[in-house]
């Protein structure tokens, strides 16, 4: 049996729930990483916000280079 296609009311709706979604997953995450900064006592460092973005920054690209998917040499 076909399906009806969805219609553009309904693709709008579920591109809001999904917004909505990675939001929450996002917020989520952020608690997350300040619960860990916190117990590794970064709370308590006297560090400007833009050294620390700095750290963080440094941080995020050594996890992104670990886990890059190894690149293949084009033909």
């Amino acid at each position: 049996m076909a399906r009806k296609p969805k219609s553009v009311t309904d693709i709008d709706k579920e591109i809001e729930t999904l917004k909505a979604q990675r939001s929450a997953a996002l917020e989520a995450r952020a608690a997350q990483i300040g619960k860990i900064a916190a117990k590794a006592d970064l709370t308590v460092l006297e560090i400007s916000d833009a050294d620390l973005l700095k750290e963080f920054r440094q941080v995020a690209e050594r996890f992104r280079r670990n886990t890059a998917p190894p690149r293949t040499p084009n033909p």
